[in-house]
């Protein structure tokens, strides 16, 4: 049920312009490109002007030359002295990925196009819709002046899509070390997903000696040993499926090789009549919770150094290029039951609990500072990155108000005991 504070807050939201705000943002693209001059600038001026109208104290920093997150502030009424002071915050990334050939698209991939009840547009999805519902329901607790035992941040970060630079600045800079809990504002069909899987990408190098393809024997063969390697990684994904089973929403762990080069990149163009002194590959692994990266990387380490020992003039090395640990956040979390009441309270139904396949920024949030995260947003869950992206208009009118009485009930100690529906 409702209280009269959380009816007041959720009346100044504001539909039409949410929907006007989504086609901005949409309309701006934000794909990295740097010898194009495209980046993520001109998105993040565009939202920290939507921060300073609505009233946020408001940071505007470059995570590297043309890449800046903006970071908004709203605080609280203050807690008496020894009083929990809790920090919500709620996190979106400006960047995209590439439109592709923009021929295949219906309308231009730009263009924001609105058409039975959708918005059409990359990025519309992932997940500027997010960002723009986080905006909203930032200047409907301003407006209304609702009462809030805590602060709420807002972070709007910038290469989510690469090496997640943005984020790991956010946290370097120290803007997250009193965030108690986060929203991260990605499309999840405003399902609450209380886990993700965590990734470890490795890179797998066996050098060996280049030689005649009419003469191999005068040289040392590469592609043998790593496919003796890869056999193993196959097997070795078999046994941790075995070991730790499927995970209630993230299913199996998995091993993944994605690239398998030979010769290895910056070694020249492959011949027919060439056998490479040097083979490479990355393997893209994804952990579920309970599994140690650690532990598997050195596992892959000690198969590729057996993968060689058949030869003394064959060397390998495996380097892990970075590790995104997976994240659990319980079903009894104030927040999670924050999000699941409101979820009740708006739509009727029960919440869809459920889990993200891939890493948000999230993970670095919950790897690197502690803080329990919950994805939630609106967009349907397969159309991120897709030809003729879109995102439901009902669904950014529901998350919008999803976020405000998530930052209510989460922030006002009163509610911290509401059971989750």
């Amino acid at each position: 049920m409702l209280t009269e504070y959380e009816r007041d807050a959720l009346s100044h939201i504001d539909d039409e312009l949410l929907v006007a705000w989504v086609q901005d943002l949409t309309r701006i693209p934000s794909v990295w490109k740097p010898t194009e001059g495209i980046g993520e600038e001109a998105a993040a001026r565009w939202v920290e002007a939507r921060c300073r109208e609505i009233g946020l104290e408001t940071h505007f920093e470059f995570a590297a030359p043309g890449r800046p997150n903006v970071i908004a502030l709203h605080r609280g009424r203050p807690t008496g002295l020894g009083e929990p002071h809790s920090v919500l915050m709620f996190e979106g990334h400006t960047d995209v990925v590439t439109e592709g050939d923009p021929s295949l698209w219906r309308d231009p991939p730009f263009s924001a196009t609105i058409r039975d009840g959708r918005i059409y547009g990359r990025g519309a999805n992932d997940m500027k819709a997010g960002l723009c519902c986080a905006l909203m329901a930032l200047k409907a607790l301003r407006e209304s002046n609702a009462p809030l035992d805590g602060d709420i941040i807002l972070g709007a970060v910038c290469d989510e899509e690469g090496s997640m630079i943005g984020i790991k600045h956010f946290v370097d800079r120290g803007w997250a070390d009193a965030v108690t809990a986060c929203i991260v504002c990605e499309p999840e069909e405003n399902h609450i997903c209380i886990a993700q899987k965590g990734v470890m990408w490795l890179h797998c190098l066996i050098q060996g000696v280049m030689a005649h393809g009419a003469m191999p024997l005068t040289g040392a063969n590469t592609a043998y040993p790593m496919a003796r390697f890869l056999t193993q990684v196959h097997a070795l994904e078999e046994r941790l499926i075995a070991q730790h089973g499927r995970h209630e929403f993230l299913g199996q762990p998995s091993i993944t090789p994605t690239i398998l080069l030979s010769p290895p990149r910056g070694a020249g163009e492959p011949q027919n009549n060439v056998m490479p002194g040097a083979t490479e590959c990355v393997l893209d692994i994804r952990l579920i919770p309970g599994q140690d990266p650690e532990a598997i990387a050195r596992q892959l380490a000690i198969m590729l150094s057996a993968s060689v020992a058949v030869d003394d003039r064959l060397r390998a090395k495996a380097q892990v290029l970075e590790v995104r640990p997976p994240t659990s956040t319980d079903r009894t979390h104030p927040l999670v039951q924050a999000l699941a009441s409101a979820y009740t309270d708006l739509t009727g139904a029960p919440p869809i609990y459920g889990g993200v396949p891939g890493s948000t920024d999230g993970t670095i949030l919950n790897a690197r500072k502690g803080i329990p995260i919950v994805t939630c947003g609106p967009g349907d869950i397969h159309i991120p990155h897709h030809v003729n992206e879109w995102v439901s208009i009902e669904e950014i009118k529901l998350a919008a108000r999803l976020y405000v009485l998530a930052a209510m009930r989460y922030l006002n100690h009163d509610h911290l005991a509401r059971p989750a529906s």
